[in-house]
C-alpha cells in the first residue's frame, strides 16, 4: 500500500483509538455493568472510529480519485461499497464484515442511547481484531 499524500488519516490515529478502546475495555472491567456502560461506550465509539478509518486509509492510498461527499460517513456498510463501486478491494476481515452494523451503531447509540447495550465480550474481540488488522495494514504500507 503506497502513502497518499491526499490521505487525512494515519495509522497512527488508528493506533490511538485502539489505545482509548483498550483503556476503556480496562477500566470498564473494574466496575459495575451499570457503572460500565459509559466506557463501554466509550470504547465502541473509538473502536467504530479505528475501523473507519482503516477503510478510509485504503480508499485513499488506492490512488484512485476519491469524491469526498461519499468519505463523510460513519457507516461501515457505507464505506465498504463505495470502494467496491470506484473498484477498490479493500483489505476487510471477515468479523468486521460480518459484525459490519453493530460496530457502526457504536458510533453514536452505545455512547447516547439509554437503552443500547455494548457487549464486553464483543468490545474485546472488536478490539483484538482491528488491532490484527492495523497490523497487516501496516505492514503491507512497508512493502
Amino acid at each position: 500500500m503506497s502513502e497518499n499524500s491526499n490521505n487525512p488519516f494515519s495509522m497512527g490515529q488508528i493506533t490511538a483509538d485502539l489505545y482509548m478502546a483498550d483503556a476503556a475495555i480496562k477500566k470498564a472491567e473494574t466496575l459495575s455493568s451499570k457503572a460500565g456502560k459509559f466506557y463501554r461506550g466509550l470504547a465502541g465509539y473509538h473502536l467504530q472510529q479505528a475501523a473507519e478509518k482503516l477503510i478510509k486509509i485504503q480508499i485513499y492510498d488506492s490512488g484512485i480519485e476519491v469524491n469526498d461527499s461519499k468519505m463523510y460517513r460513519h457507516s461501515l456498510d457505507d464505506l465498504m461499497t463505495y470502494a467496491e463501486s470506484i473498484g477498490i478491494e479493500l483489505l476487510v476481515p471477515k468479523w468486521v464484515n460480518t459484525k459490519k452494523y453493530v460496530i457502526t451503531s457504536w458510533e453514536a447509540e452505545g455512547r447516547y442511547d439509554l437503552h443500547f447495550v455494548v457487549r464486553m465480550d464483543t468490545l474485546k474481540r472488536c478490539y483484538e481484531e482491528l488491532n490484527q488488522w492495523r497490523e497487516e495494514l501496516s505492514n503491507s504500507k512497508k512493502s
